[in-house]
């Protein structure tokens, strides 16, 4: 009797401390800094766009979750993000979107997030603008 209850107390106990390491893991772990991160790539929208619509199981493995630093014109603004090239779409890290102009080149660095087949644009998200 008195073994089944230590037996049991230890089961208890080693849940509990396993729960609870787990539970540390996943909800107190680093999140990534994608803004401070070096890109591991650096192509202009046309080459990232290409690359999608050619092989997009390859471009999916190439730069699926990869901070990518990418070179376009503004076609679009919107709420929280930019269209480049009409192929890109694009959303800044933080709610306020820094002053861009329709129509003018820019350089922005974030992490791609993969292909939208619906919409035919490569998603780009965490970005932030590359001042020369």
């Amino acid at each position: 009797m008195k073994r089944k209850t230590i037996i049991v107390l230890a089961m208890v106990l080693i849940t509990v401390l396993v729960a609870s390491i787990v539970y540390d893991f996943t909800f107190n772990s680093k999140h990534r800094d994608i803004a401070n991160e070096k890109a591991a790539v650096m192509l202009s929208a046309e080459e990232l766009y290409i690359n999608f619509k050619k092989n997009e199981t390859t471009a999916t493995a190439k730069f699926l979750d990869q901070v990518v630093a990418l070179s376009g014109e503004i076609t679009a603004v919107e709420n929280n993000g930019i269209i480049l090239n009409n192929q890109i779409q694009v959303r800044f890290d933080s709610e306020i979107l820094p002053k861009v102009v329709k129509g003018t080149s820019i350089r922005v660095k974030g992490r791609c997030v993969g292909y939208d087949d619906l919409l035919e644009m490569v998603k780009i998200d965490q970005a932030t603008l590359i001042h020369n």
